[in-house]
């Protein structure tokens, strides 16, 4: 329990600036002298995904290879490297180094999950993957509001400077976290046929969950960075108040997280009703005229939100072998990632084409491309999942 909580505690620290300051870019852009509504801020947000994209695998196999505990160790003191950059910044393309430092170096996500898997397996990393998730959620629900306060100061890149501390302060605490040993897996010729056959299934499922993966970070993904100007849109007229609208599904994920596992309903029917949730809530907040309904959006958006995390975790948790976990949780991040620049890239396109709620109506599409992948697909994955236990 004392590295559990030590590993979120950490991971808190590192994703309140991750998560928490691009929803504020637009505000960044025009203290260093562009547009809050072009097409900066989309090419903005997604810059250290797309890094993370590119480089989460590659992370993934150094963990595998030298170690978890170092290649948390390394994410934390590639996030802070990276704040410090994009907080000195004095031009567009400084403050988007930064941002590419945080995307390649960063990646503590997936760092803590491969290092938390050293420890547990099955359902109960299934319920891990769900803390870590809360500690982003905390971060989401947090970091908006409060820094929503700070962000009109004279010069909002200071916040960067500052909060650059987060992650290096949580370097230093898990510093004193157990050491792990890398595992390598089977060596050359002690593989069986039949065992081989095994990991080609495992390998066929979780391709599937991959695109599962895609479709849902994208649905949640691509109304982020326009959100504070779609916010202002409906009449919501202050940035602590948008935040809260932001933030608010994500107060829902943490407040009932600790509670989803013990739920007994199946991960596909999980999933299912939770991207229909999503799949409403979207379409609502797409119909807005003004800011009456965005509350009940809001809620319905988290509880899909909760329920499709969690259908998620239970069927990686039982796809994990400790000697690639490192790469397994770095793809799953990956694809994540890749959900992320298509979600910015279309996000900028779609405000700049049809207007400010269009991000929800392709969100929306994204969840109904996931129900029919689950209809199609699931029970492949459902048959490699099941008789694993933990």
């Amino acid at each position: 329990m004392r590295v559990i909580a030590v590993v979120l505690f950490c991971h808190f620290l590192a994703a309140f600036t991750a998560l928490g300051m691009p929803l504020f870019l637009p505000r960044m852009m025009v203290s260093l002298g562009g547009s809050e509504s072009d097409y900066l801020i989309g090419l903005m947000f997604i810059v250290p995904t797309l890094c993370t994209a590119f480089s989460a695998p590659w992370w993934g196999r150094f963990a595998d290879k030298y170690g978890k505990k170092t290649s948390l160790l390394r994410a934390q003191l590639g996030l802070g490297l990276g704040f410090l950059l994009s907080g000195f910044a004095d031009s567009v393309p400084m403050f988007a180094l930064g941002l590419m430092v945080q995307g390649v170096c960063g990646g503590t996500m997936a760092a803590s999950n491969a290092y938390l898997s050293r420890f547990y397996q099955g359902k109960a990393l299934a319920s891990n993957l769900n803390l870590t998730q809360s500690s982003a959620r905390l971060a989401l629900v947090s970091a908006p509001i409060i820094l929503g306060i700070f962000s009109q100061v004279d010069d909002p890149l200071t916040l960067y400077r500052v909060l650059a501390l987060l992650p290096l302060i949580a370097f230093g605490i898990c510093l004193f976290l157990p050491s792990d040993i890398a595992e390598p897996c089977a060596q050359s010729g002690a593989v069986a046929p039949k065992s081989a056959s095994v990991s080609q299934i495992a390998t066929t499922g979780f391709s599937q969950v991959l695109w599962l993966q895609f479709f849902f970070c994208f649905s949640m993904v691509v109304t982020f960075p326009y959100f504070l100007p779609y916010s202002e849109h409906l009449g919501v007229n202050s940035d602590a108040l948008s935040g809260f609208y932001y933030s608010l599904p994500h107060l829902i994920y943490l407040l009932l997280s600790f509670n989803i596992k013990s739920l007994s309903m199946p991960a596909k029917l999980q999933s299912q009703i939770g991207f229909s949730l999503l799949c409403l809530a979207c379409l609502g907040q797409f119909l807005l005229v003004n800011s009456l309904g965005l509350l009940i959006f809001r809620v319905l958006f988290g509880f899909g939100m909760l329920l499709v995390f969690n259908g998620l975790h239970l069927i990686v948790s039982h796809q994990i072998q400790q000697c690639d976990a490192g790469l397994t949780f770095g793809r799953f991040d990956a694809w994540g990632k890749w959900a992320g620049v298509a979600a910015g890239i279309g996000a900028s396109s779609a405000t700049q084409v049809s207007g400010l709620n269009f991000p929800f109506l392709l969100a929306a599409l994204s969840c109904g491309c996931a129900l029919v992948g689950l209809v199609l697909f699931y029970k492949e994955v459902e048959q490699n999942v099941d008789p694993i236990k933990e």
